[in-house]
């Protein structure tokens, strides 16, 4: 998932930012968003959690989910 993820970063980095965290690493974040699957992806507006997604996506899937909870 990780070329997937990089290419929707760049392709879109004129509309939103995209960030990645090492959960072995970051255990207190992880707890605070209640990740419990790998991969996990949340979506953040205004530093507000406006949507997730679980497990592995085909691309146009996590886009169009990224569009919808920021627009």
């Amino acid at each position: 998932m990780a070329p997937v993820v990089a290419e929707i970063a760049l392709e879109n980095r004129n509309t939103f930012a995209v960030a990645k965290m090492n959960v072995a690493q970051s255990r207190q974040t992880t707890g605070k968003y209640q990740v419990r699957a790998h991969p996990t992806y949340i979506v953040f507006q205004d530093g507000k959690v406006v949507d997730r997604l679980g497990g592995v996506k085909p691309k146009a899937v996590l886009l169009q989910t990224i569009l919808s909870a920021i627009n």
